[in-house]
């Protein structure tokens, strides 16, 4: 068996997979709670993992991850974790062996995408709890100088906005994320309410909930059409749960297919996700097999 892994701000996503299947052969879900600290983040992954694999050694083991990952499997940089400079792959290796590999989430999730669909040049935003990126670009993730390309989350879109869980003022996941209209409707009402509340409030056109879901979309929509013209994307995909989201998506959707920079041959396809049950779990699963020479 290989075990994909795909650790979000949220929900921690674990799935075994025949070698030469794309098609778990079993999933579990926890959630992530980051904040109860890495060792029992750890524990609980590596209780789950082997529960799954029914006490064996996986074939190969993967994970893709929100934040910034380097070559060797360190998790740089994870705001919306709390990790920063963690080993990640060293930690896993303990329990299920040296044939791992760790990848951005958004980064193996693109590349799910462009392989089912066969696109050369591909990007897919990820709107949950934060805003994440990955892109394909000439068949190849593409992952930057610093590990760091497609973190479109904090990038600042809003110099006297919200403050951002990286601790700098308007970025974009402070306006426009899951967590950020949470914060932002605490902000302004006084309640605490989750992101389905404020969508259902937002949808009768109820303020202020209605500006700020909005308002919030809009400014990801600029954003995205201004990252489809910069880089000659052919798809854009929206993952994420927000993006499940009828009035949200629509939102993006009709605000990029309206304003993209159209040249007479130029067509931009705004899709939902195609890879599942976990674009991330799969896209690191055929990265893995690569590298590893299994059985993509």
């Amino acid at each position: 068996m290989d075990l994909a892994i795909d650790i979000g701000g949220t929900k921690t996503f674990v799935a075994t997979f025949d070698e030469e299947s794309l098609v778990p052969h079993e999933i579990f879900q926890f959630l992530t709670e980051s904040h109860r600290g890495f060792e029992d983040f750890l524990r609980r992954l590596t209780e789950t993992g082997k529960k799954l694999l029914v006490g064996d050694q996986p074939n190969l083991w993967c994970i893709s991850t929100a934040g910034v990952v380097d070559d060797d499997g360190n998790v740089l940089w994870s705001p919306n974790l709390g990790w920063k400079n963690l080993p990640l792959k060293q930690a896993v290796s303990r329990f299920f062996g040296d044939k791992g590999f760790v990848e951005n989430d958004c980064n193996a999730a693109a590349y799910a995408e462009a392989w089912v669909r066969g696109s050369k040049n591909l990007a897919y935003v990820t709107v949950s709890t934060g805003i994440g990126m990955g892109l394909v670009l000439e068949g190849k993730v593409y992952r930057g100088s610093h590990y760091a390309a497609g973190e479109i989350g904090h990038t600042i879109v809003d110099e006297e906005g919200p403050v951002c869980s990286c601790g700098r003022k308007g970025c974009l996941q402070a306006i426009s994320s899951g967590r950020g209209l949470e914060n932002l409707i605490q902000s302004i009402t006084g309640e605490r309410l989750r992101c389905e509340d404020i969508f259902e409030r937002a949808r009768t056109g109820l303020e202020p909930y209605f500006q700020v879901v909005f308002r919030g979309a809009k400014v990801l929509a600029r954003f995205l059409t201004n990252i489809v013209d910069a880089l000659d994307i052919e798809v854009l995909v929206l993952g994420g749960g927000l993006t499940r989201n009828e009035f949200y998506r629509n939102v993006l959707v009709e605000y990029v297919q309206r304003n993209y920079y159209a040249t007479p041959s130029k067509k931009i396809s705004v899709e939902l996700p195609q890879v599942q049950p976990n674009p991330g779990a799969v896209g690191v699963l055929l990265l893995s097999r690569q590298r590893f020479g299994g059985t993509v």
